[in-house]
């Protein structure tokens, strides 16, 4: 499928994006010393795009996304270095449905989404232990990259009935004649009034970077349920998420993931153009040796200077037991631990700026990683 559009009025292209830098004061917790540096996305992570729709007829309209993240501060491309690493798809669509194609977002990733009292951005966000990890050793541009966050060569049907949106997503993976890196995804929301309740289930085989050459790919499982409700004076939100590996075609040692699990709760409280937010999550990882534990807890404090422009903070810290190394991810920065049972915290005082094409409103975008 090809769709050609030209930034004319009637095609309703727009020109968008973010940049978000911050000053950080981390350490990786144990013997390791605190560093001082610059990190990009610790807000939403720093990006470019490009989004269009037209009217076909009869309520019919071609759509196209391609957005690429970049570290604001070298330049440097993310997602594994990909050009447009963030999204590339194109489809079309109806009053109540899309179908697209090409590198999207998963359902799973969506339902994650909006459980999170952080958005998946900030220090102490589902990022550090939602998705993201199920590629293995998926390398840039490979069929697993980025999977089962953000998926190669994917197809994604959206309907939605009332309150409740349906999403089912189908992915090529990588390719290969064994199906290796295959995913398929379907998701629920219900969304009405100040209730959101969300849930997913997505089954990946195996990619080809983490079996050996000529082995048969095994199915793996991952899920999630979340939920929301707004009380005006307070958003509360609570979530739960699994990945189940397979364990054919692994050596398996006493530290092995054999089964990787994560709840938390969190809450945003807005106080006039401000926004308070805390997030505490319990992390558990299955190993043959025995549980690995940890407790993430996080506070952010944002200030919105205008519609585009906020300021912020945000203080994040990982306590993990003697046999779990989790570390923190906020939107694309990372802060790793420096050993099993350290534990490492962050600091970090930053600026996100929106961004849109001259003459357009400024494009709100879902603050995925």
């Amino acid at each position: 499928m090809v769709v050609v559009l030209q930034a004319q009025a009637q095609s309703n292209v727009t020109v968008y994006g973010i940049v978000d830098a911050a000053a950080t004061l981390g350490s990786a917790g144990g013997s390791a010393r605190s560093e001082k540096r610059l990190d990009s996305g610790v807000g939403p992570g720093t990006r470019l795009g490009f989004r269009g729709t037209e009217d076909l007829g009869d309520g019919l309209r071609a759509l196209f996304n391609i957005e690429m993240g970049f570290d604001s501060g070298t330049g440097a491309l993310q997602q594994g270095g990909l050009a447009w690493g963030r999204q590339a798809y194109v489809g079309l669509g109806g009053p109540n449905w899309s179908l697209t194609m090409g590198r999207q977002y998963s359902p799973n990733l969506l339902a994650v989404y909006v459980s999170d009292a952080l958005s998946q951005v900030y220090w102490g966000s589902s990022s550090a232990f939602a998705l993201g990890v199920q590629g293995g050793s998926a390398a840039a541009g490979s069929g697993c990259q980025g999977t089962t966050s953000r998926v190669n060569n994917s197809v994604l049907g959206t309907y939605k009935v009332g309150a409740v949106t349906g999403r089912l997503m189908v992915s090529a993976g990588d390719e290969n004649s064994s199906g290796t890196g295959r995913f398929i995804n379907p998701s629920l929301t219900y969304s009405d009034g100040p209730l959101l309740v969300s849930a997913g289930y997505g089954r990946l085989r195996q990619c080809v970077g983490d079996i050996p050459a000529g082995a048969a790919p095994d199915w793996q499982s991952e899920g999630n349920v979340g939920a929301a409700f707004n009380f005006q004076v307070a958003k509360v939100f609570a979530g739960y998420n699994f990945w189940d590996p397979s364990e054919a075609n692994r050596t398996i040692s006493a530290t092995t993931n054999l089964k990787q699990s994560a709840a938390w709760v969190g809450v945003v409280v807005p106080v006039g153009s401000a926004n308070v937010m805390a997030q505490v999550a319990r992390l558990k990882q299955a190993q043959r040796g025995g549980d690995a534990a940890g407790t993430s807890m996080a506070l952010v404090y944002e200030y919105n200077l205008s519609k585009r422009t906020k300021l912020y903070a945000n203080a994040a810290k990982v306590m993990n037991d003697g046999r779990a190394r989790f570390g923190l991810v906020a939107a694309t920065a990372s802060q790793a631990a420096s050993a099993v049972g350290a534990d490492p915290r962050v600091l970090s005082v930053g600026m996100t700026q929106l961004l849109s094409s001259v003459g357009l409103p400024a494009y709100q975008p879902i603050e995925v990683g």
